[in-house]
């Protein structure tokens, strides 16, 4: 299995604070070793929201790669799951 292959493994099994998505799936993809974190920019997209699943891209600058994140707020609206992850 590729290290990419195996930090989307990881992103899929995400739970954080809502708002700590971008910082996780940056962390993540550091601690796997697809991208420096630097060299990783994770932003919040609507046109990616699907079924009610919030959307987020995360670009990997250097290889001209983006990860799709689709995450489900809590019923508080305090915790975020990840439902699905796909490459792009």
């Amino acid at each position: 299995m590729t290290k990419i292959n195996e930090a989307i493994d990881r992103i899929k099994a995400l739970e954080c604070p809502t708002g700590d998505i971008e910082n996780r799936v940056a962390g993540i993809l550091e601690d796997y070793g697809v991208a420096k974190r630097n060299n990783v920019n994770v932003v919040r997209e609507d046109k990616l929201d699907r079924e009610g699943a919030q959307g987020y891209r995360a670009e990997i600058t250097n290889e001209g790669q983006s990860i799709v994140v689709l995450a489900e707020a809590g019923s508080d609206d305090y915790v975020a799951k990840v439902v699905n992850v796909y490459l792009k």
